[in-house]
């Protein structure tokens, strides 16, 4: 698992916020676990494997638009946030675990997940996306404030998360966060870039 953009928390809260935001991809993975056999592992199609990495965006990414309090219900569009304020934009990318087990186990952590994501404070924004081809799915949400999404980091539903992920995803899933006043910039293409950012070898 990678995760970048917690270097100003503890130590023992970024272990628990990496954790908890990656049960965010657990969100997105409802459609892939439901509409695939527990044997295919999530994936419909040979796809290479450097191309169904966090960094990369999957050429059949299915996504619904940015929907919540802070989307703009006749443009489609997220308002810009406060002048002089920004935004905190989250972002995670995961690929199930293939198995009967992880759909067993999967069902009440998503309901739990989607009942928190419901009434949750700050959150302004959502957008879920998920690729069939390479059984992947991803999750970008705009949050009012960084406390604001440390409060779903750390709620009941999320906690529980934390010792879900490494059982239901694959290890390669990828959590991070930053903070934005550009709110036409925030796209699910701009969080593959800032993932595949990630793993840059240092100038």
């Amino acid at each position: 698992m990678t995760t970048r953009g917690f270097d100003q928390m503890p130590s023992a809260t970024i272990a628990r916020s990496s954790g908890a935001l990656a049960a965010a991809v657990i969100a997105a993975l409802g459609a892939i676990l439901a509409g695939c056999s527990s044997d295919s592992g999530g994936k419909t199609t040979d796809v290479p494997l450097a191309e169904c990495t966090g960094g990369v965006l999957e050429a059949d990414l299915e996504a619904e638009p940015l929907s919540g309090p802070g989307v703009d219900p006749e443009t489609g569009k997220l308002r810009p946030p406060p002048e002089g304020s920004s935004y905190t934009v989250s972002a995670t990318y995961g690929v199930p675990r293939p198995g009967d087990a992880v759909m067993e186990r999967y069902v009440p952590i998503f309901g739990a997940i989607q009942a928190q994501l419901a009434s949750q404070p700050g959150l302004l924004a959502l957008q879920l996306g998920t690729s069939p081809s390479c059984g992947s799915g991803r999750t970008l949400a705009v949050w009012a404030s960084t406390d604001a999404m440390y409060e779903f980091v750390m709620s009941p539903a999320h906690l529980a998360g934390i010792d879900a992920a490494n059982e239901l995803l694959e290890p390669t899933y990828v959590v991070t966060h930053w903070e934005t006043a550009e709110a036409d910039g925030i796209t699910l293409a701009d969080s593959v870039r800032r993932i595949r950012a990630l793993d840059a070898p240092a100038p």
